[in-house]
């Protein structure tokens, strides 16, 4: 049996033995050349254009010959007698009746079907294994080298066609953190898919994730202007419009609603982080893990205020003063994010003071405390920057009803 990958390193098997060393360079380069024409034969003077240009006709043919004849010499005929190749006077090709499989011609087959699985597309999935013909040259093979370069872009687009019908998957069993890791992965490879962003803003509302969803939509927003100076389109600003409209009304839900779908998932979606919410009978007990890093200035204060917007109703923000607002600002930028009203204004500099910072601070604490029980957890308390000891200092001195500090 043969098997022949061209995905990352390419490997030619026949009976389970690698015989790339044998073929040689050319030789797997002239069978790349006919499995991608699969179903048409090439001419002879096709192929000597593609891999001997600069040869004279003479050597080009023979050359041609004695990569065929190496060809056939290492690689047999399979179970019912089929030769791998149809050789003639004019032109070469696949024999369309040999049995053997091939990564490239597995994934050109796809197409999105009612009867595909998880499964199914995950193998496929498992076949980009890297680009094609990875870390090939040939030299003085310039069309050749062209196609390679085509046929790159050509399987990653494929690999983006199949990552979507899998998103599809996950989505309709309502497998939401999975689906986004795989709408991520599309986005490394086609970033300014508004399709995909506008995807992982409703999967965000489907789980209750709101300020999520706009934390999102401004951070695709920014990277939109600062990269290619365009905006997003109508349909994504409208949905990011609904979104913010909506969330002023919205109150907060006892539990997410992706945990009421997927128990088994818990809160692991990337928003969480390390924050963890248990359902409590007057409400939602919030529960913060944050951590310090000792010569930074705020760094604790910054942590738990990003995590802690994380969790709760943007209302919860914009009972802050648009001053306050700007000064928390300072440690944390995420806030600004979804805050796209002011954030346009927002310039911290030396007039915003320590004091206005901590009073901020502790006011939001105050806010979220008056409908929540918040518990925050700081690990490696022993190097707290130097404000916020004090700060957690005078926090356990005026004891904010429904906040509890816990240092490990």
């Amino acid at each position: 049996m043969l098997n022949i990958c061209f995905l990352g390193k390419s490997r030619f098997e026949w009976d389970g033995k690698a015989i790339e060393e044998q073929l040689g360079a050319k030789a797997f380069a002239l069978i790349c050349l006919l499995v991608l024409n699969k179903n048409r034969y090439l001419s002879r003077d096709k192929i000597i254009g593609y891999l001997w240009p600069d040869s004279n006709e003479e050597a080009a043919r023979y050359n041609l010959r004695y990569n065929l004849w190496l060809i056939k010499k290492h690689i047999g005929t399979d179970q019912q007698g089929n030769a791998f190749l149809h050789i003639d006077k004019e032109c070469c090709g696949i024999n369309r009746e040999f049995d053997f499989t091939c990564d490239i011609l597995d994934i050109m087959k796809f197409k999105p079907s009612e009867e595909d699985s998880i499964d199914s597309i995950l193998k496929l999935k498992q076949l980009f294994r890297g680009d094609f013909l990875e870390g090939c040259y040939f030299n003085k093979c310039d069309e050749f080298n062209e196609l390679i370069i085509f046929e790159r872009i050509n399987f990653e687009q494929r690999k983006v066609k199949i990552l979507k019908r899998l998103v599809e998957l996950y989505e309709k069993e309502n497998n939401f953190e999975i689906c986004l890791e795989t709408i991520n992965e599309i986005l490394e490879i086609e970033p300014y898919d508004e399709e995909m962003v506008l995807k992982v803003l409703n999967i965000y509302l489907r789980c209750g994730k709101r300020v999520a969803a706009i934390t999102y939509y401004n951070q695709f927003s920014n990277q939109l202007a600062g990269n290619l100076g365009i905006a997003p389109s109508d349909e994504l600003r409208n949905k990011y419009n609904e979104i913010r409209l909506n969330l002023s009304d919205s109150k907060v839900d006892t539990e997410d609603e992706c945990t009421k779908r997927h128990p088994q998932q818990g809160h692991s979606l990337n928003t969480l982080g390390s924050n963890n919410l248990d359902s409590k009978k007057n409400g939602i007990s919030i529960k913060i893990v944050s951590d310090c890093i000792k010569n930074i200035t705020f760094f604790w204060m910054s942590d738990v205020i990003d995590k802690m917007m994380k969790i709760i109703d943007l209302d919860y923000i914009q009972q802050l003063s648009e001053q306050e607002i700007l000064s928390l600002g300072c440690i944390q930028a995420n806030l600004l994010s979804i805050c796209g009203d002011i954030s346009e204004s927002y310039s911290c500099n030396a007039s915003i003071r320590d004091v206005s910072i901590v009073n901020a601070f502790i006011k939001l604490l105050t806010i979220v405390c008056r409908n929540h029980k918040l518990t925050i957890l700081i690990l490696n308390s022993q190097d707290l920057d130097a404000i916020s000891v004090n700060v957690v200092q005078y926090l356990k001195r005026i004891q904010i009803e429904g906040l509890e500090l816990i240092e490990d």
